[in-house]
């Protein structure tokens, strides 16, 4: 009889301590960049906040555009901030989620948002015209899928 770990053909995947599997890194840049609207937590008033954006991926970094004076004050300050995706299916009980843990500032250099003007998705809310774009310069990313069982 063949030895059952040998026998195997599929690489097992990686899983956490709780039985999520771990992304890696490309696959959950992917994800990050398909997803049309993610969630950005930063510090507000002493408390953290969590507001939706539609957002794109520059790179390894998170850039999105807001007219919303706290998002931005966070920028400007170069606040620590993380910024979330996610998908998940009720029915299959299945789903996966990135989190990405960075530090957010206002992009100001004339190219840089021209090129990133050029890649946007049409804001899901009306900009006006003060409207400032936010990079979240990443440190780190990280990913979990749940498995179907």
């Amino acid at each position: 009889m063949p030895d059952l770990d040998t026998a195997r053909t599929e690489p097992v995947p990686a899983t956490d301590h709780t039985g999520l599997r771990v992304m890696g890194l490309d696959e959950s840049l992917l994800r990050l960049g398909e997803a049309p609207v993610g969630r950005l937590a930063f510090p507000l008033d002493g408390e953290i906040a969590v507001l939706p954006v539609n957002h794109v991926l520059d790179g390894v970094d998170v850039c999105f555009r807001t007219s919303g004076g706290s998002k931005v004050q966070a920028a400007v300050d170069g606040d620590a901030v993380s910024f979330q995706v996610d998908d998940w299916d009720a029915e299959s009980r299945t789903g996966w989620s990135v989190l990405v843990h960075g530090t957010a500032s206002v992009v100001t250099d004339e190219d840089e948002v021209a090129r990133l003007v050029g890649t946007a998705r049409r804001p899901w809310v009306p900009l006006d015209a003060d409207a400032r774009w936010v990079r979240v310069s990443t440190r780190q990313v990280t990913g979990r899928a749940i498995l179907p069982r």
